[in-house]
């Protein structure tokens, strides 16, 4: 809890730094004297994301539906029916969006004052830091405002502006790029990253860019590129012990499974926790907000499945809402209001359970098959202690007709169509409410069928609209 209210200082104090990038005048500089490494060191620990984006990316998924009696807000709605918003408040697009440019601008600020010390192994590991950072804010920037990344083609896609240096000027020609090269900038930062990172210098660790926290990072990355022995070879410097290291329901259930539903968090946003990698405190609402707003997870939409993950129900007069409390909340001056600006909750960013999905996913395209089926056997053995006799014939199954859910850039023969459908389906109950199923619905080009206009495989809607003021400010607005 100390570390935690470090960090809401820390990014109070560099709120020098002018907030809304790309949308308003940007002015990277910065009032106070950074004439320290450990000054820099506490520049990085401010600039990972003060704002979540679990909130307006999880209404967006095939995991939500109509709660009777849900509490109605505009964000919810809008999200749920991918409508264009951008209003200024926590949880929002924009709020995200400047989070982001705000980091970016501070590990660019780390990036320039580094260059003056001695390159000793500690500024080493800052500049890892830096990098990773950058590389893992544009990462998040690009697959939620620009196309997915299709390879070649994506050379035609506009990207979103990657930003290597501190902005000491105001009314910058800012450019979007295109998706392909942004991701030419995130490896070119990963790559440097990861060739310096340390975990010498932390005192705690899964706050920052720990080394496994980097590589888990980097299976994530080479899986959405399409790199698969290198999404493998990430991810087996991670998974070195995935009995000990994976998230344990089971445990989970056997503890909170009855009467204590509601307090599950205490575990699942642990830093004890194994399976968590890196953790960042963002300013949200989300976990108040998620067990009664009008679309969320309901009893329609639970599957035989999810009873492993120890939901809980909304609170009475909502009669067919569920959600798994799976976020704590941090008030430093009471919660007042019907919008409270000062809540905090504890976003978990990268685990060892998606590191293993990853990999997973990876031997299915290099057609490694009995592999996969090792390992999706003993996921469910060490999560859930459930033995799972299932054979390679019957996770492969799949018919023409499933091409209409799921058609990647790389393209998938039928028996990899059906192993991704169930990797797929892991994935979207293990990260529920925390919008990773968003993701999977736009590389996968899955439609959602859940309103009078559903969303289509191509649906312009599947990339969010750019911030109205940066659209004003000159960069090309995504096409409606």
């Amino acid at each position: 809890m100390k570390y935690v209210i470090k960090i809401i200082s820390i990014i109070f104090s560099s709120l020098c730094i002018s907030c809304n990038y790309l949308d308003k005048d940007p002015d990277a500089s910065l009032n106070v004297p950074l004439n320290s490494e450990e000054k820099i060191a506490e520049l990085l620990t401010g600039a990972y994301p003060d704002a979540s984006y679990f909130p307006f990316l999880e209404p967006r998924t095939d995991n939500v539906a109509q709660r009777e009696n849900g509490v109605h807000t505009r964000l919810n709605e809008a999200m749920y029916r991918w409508e264009d918003e951008d209003q200024e408040d926590l949880d929002t697009p924009l709020h995200y969006w400047n989070s982001c440019y705000r980091g970016i601008a501070q590990a660019n600020k780390a990036l320039e004052l580094l260059a003056k010390y001695p390159k000793t192994n500690r500024v080493k590991a800052l500049y890892a830091e830096a990098f990773l950072l950058r590389a893992y804010l544009h990462f998040m920037l690009v697959n939620i405002w620009a196309e997915p990344y299709k390879g070649e083609a994506s050379k035609n896609d506009l990207g979103i502006p990657y930003l290597t240096t501190p902005e000491k000027h105001a009314l910058v020609n800012y450019n979007r790029g295109t998706v392909y090269d942004v991701y030419q900038k995130i490896e070119e930062d990963l790559k440097l990253g990861i060739t310096l990172v340390s975990d010498s210098y932390y005192s705690k660790p899964k706050f920052h860019f720990n080394k496994r926290a980097a590589y888990a990072f980097a299976s994530r990355f080479y899986l959405f590129k399409g790199e698969w022995q290198t999404v493998i070879d990430y991810a087996n410097y991670v998974l070195t012990q995935p009995k000990t290291q994976l998230r344990h329901w089971k445990a989970y259930y056997d503890e909170y499974g009855f009467n204590n539903r509601t307090h599950l968090y205490q575990q699942y946003t642990k830093t004890e926790e194994e399976a968590n990698l890196l953790i960042a405190t963002t300013q949200s609402r989300w976990t108040r907000e998620l067990p009664t707003v009008k679309y969320g997870l309901t009893t329609n939409l639970i599957n035989t499945n999810f009873s492993y993950y120890a939901p809980a129900t909304s609170p009475i007069p909502i009669y067919n809402g569920m959600y798994i409390a799976k976020f704590d909340q941090l008030s430093l001056f009471g919660s007042t209001g019907s919008k409270p600006t000062d809540l905090y909750v504890s976003n978990v960013l990268l685990t060892t359970d998606e590191v293993m999905l990853n990999r997973m996913e990876a031997y299915v395209m290099l057609k490694n098959y009995n592999q996969f089926l090792l390992e999706y056997r003993e996921y469910y053995k060490v999560k859930f202690d459930i033995t799972k006799n299932t054979t390679v014939e019957e996770l492969t199954l799949s018919t023409d007709d499933d091409y209409q859910n799921f058609s990647p850039f790389y393209g998938l023969t039928i028996r990899q169509l059906g192993a991704i459908k169930n990797i797929a389906l892991l994935r979207q109950w293990e990260f529920m409410h925390e919008g990773m199923r968003w993701l999977d619905i736009r590389r996968f080009y899955i439609p959602v069928n859940r309103t009078a206009e559903p969303l289509q495989k191509e649906d312009l809607r599947k990339v969010i609209q750019l911030p109205i003021e940066a659209i004003n400010r000159g960069l090309p607005a995504n096409p409606r």
